[in-house]
């Protein structure tokens, strides 16, 4: 019995050692394109609390909290429930956001002749075309020839074989002729 009392009490004690614990967070505030951990970002607690990242992008958040947000001057703030923040949380740079857009207007009136404005007004802003023009895959296309070329481009080998003595060549005219070969 003595045993018994002895084992709930060291439960017990395990177990409000253990709350603080819970509480306490550590986390890492880091950039969501780079992936570079983010120092001076402040979160702020439910609970009142406010932790800032040191040069590692670590805060340690040391008191119980059911939702934080994080803020940098440079990125966007978000805020996040406690069941939601890992190890790590990324934040996303303000220079890739819009602010709210507010469009006006009533039915489709002038919708055409907008879309026909723009079109008219497009050839403007064309970047100008270049003094020369390469297009690399132009030497794989394929172009059909006509008669003419393909008779110019079979005289063509037959001379460039007789000039260059090529032995295939010499052998096939050879064997033409019925002439047999010395070996």
């Amino acid at each position: 019995m003595h045993m018994r009392i002895i084992g709930v009490l060291g439960l017990a004690l395990w177990l409000i050692g253990a709350l603080p614990a819970k509480a306490q967070l550590d986390v890492v505030v880091a950039d969501i394109e780079s992936g570079v951990p983010l120092r001076d970002a402040k979160i702020y607690t439910d609970s009142g609390s406010v932790a800032k990242t040191d040069y590692r992008g670590m805060a340690h958040i040391d008191r119980p909290f059911s939702s934080a947000t994080i803020t940098h001057p440079k990125f966007l703030s978000t805020t996040v429930q406690r069941h939601e923040m890992v190890d790590t949380i990324f934040l996303l740079p303000r220079a890739n956001t819009l602010n709210e857009v507010v469009v006006w207007g009533e039915g489709r009136k002038g919708i055409k002749s907008m879309v026909a404005d723009a079109t008219r007004d497009a050839p403007l802003y064309a970047p100008p075309p270049a003094m020369v023009q390469f297009d690399f895959f132009e030497m794989f296309r394929k172009k059909p020839l006509n008669k003419k070329a393909r008779k110019k481009n079979r005289e063509l080998l037959d001379n460039w074989e007789r000039t260059y003595n090529d032995p295939l060549y010499v052998e096939r005219q050879q064997r033409k002729a019925g002439i047999k070969q010395r070996k």
